[in-house]
C-alpha cells in the first residue's frame, strides 16, 4: 500500500477525531446551532447521491445506518438517560447500530439495486422502524433493569455504558477491523469509520451537539474515502496495483522541458503465457510491476498496457538514469519463479497425509527478463512522441538479443 493511500485513509480518521475534540472542548460556539443540526442531513444526502449514481452499495450502507442513528438521537434521545425508557431506546440504538454495520461489512459489492441489496435495505428499514416505535416498550425496559448494576463509567462519569454493550462494541470492532484488513478497500474503512464515530458519540453523550458535529465530520470523512476509492478505480491498474495508463497521461501533462521516458517489455511473454497459462502470466506481471515500482532515481512507474511498463524520470536524462534501469532489469532477471508440477496433491485428505513426509516434488523454475528502451525529451516534441521513440528503442533492444537496455 502506497504512502498516498495510507495518508488518505488516515485523513478521514483525523477529521472525525478533530471534530470530537473540538466538541469536547466547546470550540465550535461560533457556529449557528440550528445550521449545525441540519448539516449532517445535507452532507449525507449529497454523499448518498454520489454513491447511488455509481451503484456503490457498500458506501451507501454506512451512510444510511449513520443517518438513521443521527436522526434517532436528535428526535428520541434529547432527554436525560437516567429515565428507564430513554436508556432502553439508547441501548437499542447501540445494539442495532452494531448489527447493521457488521451486516454491511459482509455485503458484497454487487450494487444496492438487486435482490441482495433489496433484502439488506429491507432489514435496515424494518429494524429501524421497530426501534423507532417499540424501542421504549416496557418488556425491553424491564429486561434492562436486570443489568443496570453491571455498568462501567467512561469519560468522567458523563455517560454510562453497560458491560454487555462494551462487549458488543468490542466484537463489532473486531469484525470490522478484520474485514478492513482482509479486503483493504475504502468501503470497509468507511464502515469502520462509521463505527468509530458512533462509539465516540455514545461514549460522551452529554456533550452539547456532539452528534451533529461528529456525524457531520463522519460524512465529510466518507466523502474523502469515496474520492479515494474513485481514484483507485480510475488511476490504478487492477491487476498489478501500480498506476495505470490514465495516471500516466495525467502525469505526462505536468512534465517540464527536461525528462526521460523508459519503455519496458517482458521478453517472450506470449510464449510464456501459452506454455504456462494465463494465471502464471498474471503472476509474472505482478512480480515485474513490483520491481519496476521500486525503481530509484526519482522515476515514476506505470503499467502502459499488456506486458509493457513505462517509467518517467522528470528533470533527468538517459545517461543519468541508465544505472537505475539496469538495477531494475537485473533484479527481475535474478528472480526465479517456482512453478509447481501438475501432479502435485490437490485432494485435502491426501495433502494432509503427505504433510511431514519427504515427497519428491517436481518443481520447475523459470527466469523472467525484460528489455528497455530509453528516450530523452526534445524541443518541439510532446511526451507522447518521446514514448514512441522509447518504444522504437525498446524494439532495438529486442533485436539486440533482449534482456538489455538501449538508449538514444
Amino acid at each position: 500500500m502506497s504512502l498516498i493511500n495510507i495518508s488518505w485513509r488516515f485523513l478521514p480518521l483525523i477529521v472525525v477525531l478533530a471534530a470530537f475534540t473540538l466538541a469536547r472542548f466547546n470550540q465550535l460556539y461560533f457556529i449557528d446551532v440550528e445550521i449545525l443540526r441540519v448539516v449532517p442531513y445535507i452532507l449525507a444526502c449529497v454523499l448518498f447521491g454520489f454513491a447511488a449514481m455509481f451503484n456503490r452499495s457498500r458506501f451507501m450502507a454506512p451512510i444510511i445506518i449513520a443517518l438513521f442513528a443521527y436522526h434517532f438521537i436528535r428526535e428520541r434521545l434529547q432527554v436525560p438517560l437516567s429515565q428507564n425508557t430513554v436508556m432502553a431506546m439508547f441501548t437499542g440504538l447501540n445494539v442495532l447500530f452494531c448489527f447493521q454495520l457488521i451486516l454491511s461489512s459482509l455485503l458484497p459489492e454487487k450494487g444496492m439495486f438487486n435482490r441482495m441489496g433489496f433484502v439488506f435495505l429491507s432489514f435496515i428499514v424494518m429494524s429501524d422502524i421497530v426501534l423507532w416505535f417499540y424501542g421504549a416498550s416496557y418488556l425491553w425496559v424491564d429486561w434492562l433493569k436486570g443489568i443496570e448494576s453491571q455498568q462501567i463509567i467512561l469519560f468522567e462519569n458523563k455517560y454510562w455504558l453497560t458491560q454487555a454493550l462494551v462487549i458488543l462494541q468490542a466484537i463489532t470492532l473486531s469484525v470490522l477491523s478484520l474485514m478492513a484488513f482482509i479486503r483493504k478497500s475504502a468501503a470497509d474503512f468507511a464502515i469502520l469509520l462509521a463505527w468509530l464515530t458512533g462509539i465516540l458519540v455514545f461514549s460522551d453523550f452529554s456533550l452539547l451537539d456532539v452528534s451533529s458535529i461528529c456525524f457531520s465530520a463522519l460524512f465529510l470523512g466518507l466523502f474523502i474515502l469515496y474520492q479515494q476509492s474513485n481514484y483507485q478505480v480510475t488511476y490504478q491498474d487492477a491487476l498489478t496495483g501500480i498506476s495505470g495508463r490514465r495516471a500516466l497521461d495525467d502525469y505526462l501533462s505536468t512534465l517540464g522541458k527536461h525528462y526521460a521516458i523508459a519503455m519496458l517489455d517482458v521478453d517472450h511473454f506470449k510464449k510464456f503465457n501459452d506454455t504456462h497459462g494465463h494465471d502464471v502470466g498474471d503472476q509474472v506481471l505482478k512480480m515485474v510491476a513490483a520491481r519496476v515500482a521500486q525503481v530509484q532515481g526519482g522515476g515514476k512507474a506505470f503499467r502502459y498496457g499488456g506486458e509493457e511498463f513505462t517509467i518517467v524520470f522528470n528533470r533527468k536524462c538517459a545517461d543519468e538514469i541508465f544505472v537505475f534501469l539496469e538495477a531494475v532489469r537485473e533484479s527481475i532477471q535474478k528472480y526465479e519463479m517456482v512453478l509447481r508440477s501438475d501432479d502435485r496433491v490437490n485432494d485435502k485428505k491426501s495433502g494432509k497425509e503427505s504433510r511431514g513426509k519427504k515427497v519428491k516434488s517436481k518443481t520447475n523454475t523459470v527466469s523472467v527478463t525484460i528489455s528497455i528502451g530509453v528516450a530523452n525529451s526534445a524541443a518541439g516534441l510532446k511526451p507522447k512522441d518521446i514514448i514512441k521513440q522509447a518504444d522504437q528503442l525498446l524494439y532495438k533492444a529486442k533485436e539486440s538479443g533482449r534482456n538489455c537496455t538501449v538508449s538514444a
